[in-house]
Order: structure tokens, then sequence, then C-alpha cells
């Protein structure tokens, strides 16, 4: 009798623990399946976060080849983001991209994206084109009247479509000019803003005849910059003669 009791305990303390790891087990896996799940959808996501991205890089790839730019200028090119809520495939090797109606690149530009696998699709995606060109532009702040040095000067670049006027966009060509006033960081140098050559500065003159090129000394008699017709005073005749300004201390007149 006491024998049956024994194995009957025995055997309800087993069930007990049974029960209890049984519970435990599915404690546990509730929140494995929840981060199965989790991770399953983040994962979904980020695949369709990357085809996207793709897609948006492809219309910014088509433009660039595009736009015709010289070898100083600098290419900005950026499309806008693509909502993720849009149901896209990556559409590798079936995708085309095209520009509607004349077909030019402008500022603000629309791509048109077709998908040809299955499912297809299709978007317009918007970009912003910038064309940023060299100017020339003061390192530090220049005082009026200073003779303008390689180390006074930097290059930057700006938007075209915010250039105005005659700037330079090399260092070297206003060299040896003078500031006719003061001259801040950041903005773009002009013409009118110097005088390549000024008044009172003595000048060489030059005259092309033929294949001669002669080379006599003079005075200018008022300030000019780049292609201004000035007067000068001819140091071996006396002489005032029309000169073209065609660098710092040197002008060029027709014969």
């Amino acid at each position: 009798m006491l024998r049956n009791i024994f194995l009957l305990c025995v055997i309800a303390r087993s069930f007990v623990r049974s029960s209890y790891k049984i519970v435990l087990y599915k404690k546990n896996l509730v929140p494995i399946l929840l981060l199965a799940g989790l991770t399953a959808e983040s994962q979904a996501q980020i695949n369709s976060s990357s085809a996207h991205e793709a897609i948006r890089h492809y219309a910014e790839d088509y433009v660039r080849d595009l736009v015709a730019t010289q070898p100083d200028d600098k290419l900005e090119v950026n499309a806008a983001s693509i909502d993720t809520r849009v149901q896209l495939t990556e559409c590798l090797g079936k995708l085309t991209a095209n520009i509607r109606g004349s077909g030019e690149i402008k500022r603000n530009t629309h791509v048109y994206l077709q998908c040809h696998e299955t499912p297809s699709w299709d978007l317009f995606v918007p970009v912003r084109v910038r064309i940023l060109k060299p100017v020339v532009t003061a390192l530090d702040p220049i005082a009026r009247n200073t003779l303008l040095q390689a180390s006074h000067l930097t290059i930057e670049y700006e938007d075209e479509v915010l250039l105005r006027g005659d700037i330079f966009s090399r260092v070297s060509e206003l060299v040896g000019s003078r500031s006719k006033r003061d001259l801040r960081p950041g903005q773009p140098i002009r013409s009118s803003q110097l005088c390549v050559v000024c008044k009172g500065d003595k000048v060489s003159i030059l005259a092309k005849t033929g294949g001669l090129m002669l080379r006599t000394d003079g005075i200018a008699e008022e300030d000019g910059s780049f292609n201004d017709s000035i007067r000068v005073s001819n140091l071996n005749s006396g002489r005032k003669i029309s000169a073209r300004v065609m660098a710092a201390g040197q002008v060029q007149v027709k014969l």
C-alpha cells in the first residue's frame, strides 16, 4: 500500500514538472515568434528602401550623362526621394528612362522611368540640376588700391544661374591688377571692381605690324579693365594715343 502511494507521488511530481516546462516553453516561444515576424517585416522594408534608392540613383545617373559641362565645372544632380509606400521592384536590366517633351535638361527636370518586367510599373522622378562655375574671389578682405597677388585670391564655385557681369575663372587673370574698391571674401570679383591698368601706371605699349611686334613704354592716362580702350602717353614721342588693355601693365595699339 505504501509502495503504491509512493509511486503515485513520483508520477504526480513528474507531471507537474512537465507541465511547468511546457508553460515556460510557450512563454519563451511567443517572443521568438514575434521577433521573427518583426525581423521579416524589417527586412522587407529594407529591401523596399534599397530598391527605391537604386531607382532614384538610376534617374540621377541618366540626367548626369545628358548635361553638357565645361572641364572646370562642378555638376550637382539630386533626385527627390521616392515614397516607399509605392510598390516598386529594382527591375534590373529592364528599366528605361527618358525626358518627356523636348527632352531638354532643365534646372528642374522630371525623368520618366518605366519597368518592363512583370509586374510592370512606371513613375516620374523629379530631379534638380545645378551647374557650378569656378569664380575668383578674395581669400581675405582686400582694401582699395591693393595690387593683387595670387596669395590674395582663391577659387570658389557658384551656381551659374546666379552669376552676372564680367567675372573671372582663373586667378592668373587678376594677378598684377589693382582693386578700385574694397573686396569682400566669398563674392565674385568683377572687372568693374578692378583696374588692370590704372591711371598713372607705367605700361608697355605693343604694336603689331605684319610679322613684327614693336614695343615701347608709356603712361596710362586713365583706368582700364580687360579690353577697355584707354588713353596712353607714349614716353618716346610724347603723343597721346588710344590703346586696348590686354593685361596688367600691357596695352596694344593698331597700326
